[in-house]
């Protein structure tokens, strides 16, 4: 279900399987077949598109597939009513809650009811809708590119070149492993790495030693929550912070107010590192500037920066690390969780340029963020537009 999202297919982590013949008849995807998700949030339940690829392919459990009468019914046409809001309108009034989940069956989704006018007029709609979800998904394009190019901007600026290390097979002698017997952290790779950070054009220093200080917040599970009448303090964890270093509070959980002690507010200007999550997403950072009062959890470390330091600048490096694996590599593991504790991270050595350098890659950096940023508003605003066009037309003289 993870390859069919809101906004169309995603297609980049396939898992795959061994069939026999007879499965592989049963279950095989034709062009043109509708998939739905049967199970999800209240929001994502009764997600659909239509499928177009070429080869075998077959679909999970998660999935109900629906095989239209193609000369009554474009495919795409319909699952473009039924993801626009009138669409969605009868999912959610047919959908369940079940542990916490919502659900769909294909009982239910017979029901639907789908206006269809001549093939002709299906097609017109829909080919409106798709020149728009091409300039959209070119916009999206631009944008995903200048946030993945931020990550070798900056290495590049500092002259770090990480070379790709492909070889699975190495060895190192017993005494070098005897403080941590881990393979990632022995690894070539991850040697050249730090041996990369090591020769920039820049002094290298820890960062401890360019810290005020560094310090974990706290956890707080649902028992701690605010309730009632009770607003309560943002309490910042991992899924408010994006790999891009962009923070949001957007349904943030909250603490009351009273167990919120002055030493656990976020400060303005202080560093926010995810210390613990899968080994991909640990070390994701951003700068805090929120005008909120906020906490943090656990899995978060505040960092101070001393002055001549700039926080942007050193928050952006520390996601370029994450970016090329070297806090996968440098993370410990435990209950399925990497974790990179504080005494780690201070040891961690980064170059320091001047600050006027910083601060002009910081300046570069948050220049290409800008123009992602209003490259996926202009392409979300199009889009809804173009829905919204899409619904009104369709349903003309239909709707009160």
């Amino acid at each position: 279900m993870n390859n069919l999202q809101a906004s169309g297919w995603d297609l980049r982590d396939l898992k795959h399987i061994e069939l026999d013949s007879v499965l592989l008849d049963r279950y095989r995807l034709l062009k043109g077949d509708l998939l739905f998700n049967r199970t999800n949030s209240k929001e994502l339940v009764g997600k659909c598109e239509a499928f177009a690829e070429d080869g075998d392919w077959v679909f999970a459990s998660y999935l109900i597939r629906v095989r239209l009468d193609t000369q009554r019914a474009l495919p795409g046409f319909v699952a473009a009513f039924l993801n626009s809001p009138a669409g969605r309108i009868q999912i959610d009034q047919v959908s369940r809650q079940v542990a916490g989940m919502s659900n769909v069956n294909a009982e239910e989704l017979r029901d639907l009811l789908i206006p269809l006018p001549a093939i002709e007029e299906q097609r017109r709609l829909l080919s409106e809708l798709d020149t728009t979800r091409i300039e959209r998904d070119q916009a999206l394009a631009k944008a995903n590119a200048l946030l993945s190019s931020l990550d070798r901007y900056l290495l590049d600026a500092l002259s770090i070149y990480p070379e790709e290390e492909h070889h699975r097979l190495f060895a190192v002698r017993l005494g070098e492993v005897r403080n941590r017997l881990d393979a990632d952290y022995h690894s070539p790779r991850f040697q050249r790495l730090r041996q990369a950070i090591e020769v920039s054009k820049y002094p290298t220093c820890r960062l401890a030693e360019a810290a005020v200080y560094m310090r974990s917040g706290f956890a707080a599970g649902r028992q701690d929550q605010a309730r009632g009448e009770d607003a309560g303090v943002p309490h910042l964890r991992p899924l408010n912070l994006n790999a891009w270093g962009e923070l949001s509070i957007v349904e943030t959980k909250r603490v009351p107010a009273t167990s919120v002690g002055e030493s656990d507010c976020i400060k303005r200007g202080e560093i926010l590192f995810n210390n613990t999550n899968s080994a991909e997403w640990v070390g994701k950072s951003a700068v805090f500037d929120l005008e909120e009062l906020c906490a943090c959890s656990n899995h978060m470390t505040r960092i101070s920066l001393r002055a001549g330091n700039d926080p942007y600048f050193v928050a952006a490096l520390l996601n370029a690390f994450r970016g090329i694996g070297y806090f996968s590599a440098l993370s410990t593991f435990f209950n399925n969780q990497a974790g990179i504790n504080t005494a780690t991270l201070g040891n961690l050595r980064i170059p320091i340029p001047a600050l006027k350098v910083q601060r002009e890659i910081a300046e570069a950096i948050r220049s290409r963020k800008q123009q992602a940023v209003q490259l996926r508003a202009h392409a979300d605003a199009a889009w809804h537009a173009a829905r919204e066009r899409f619904e009104q037309q369709l349903l003309k003289g239909r709707v009160a």
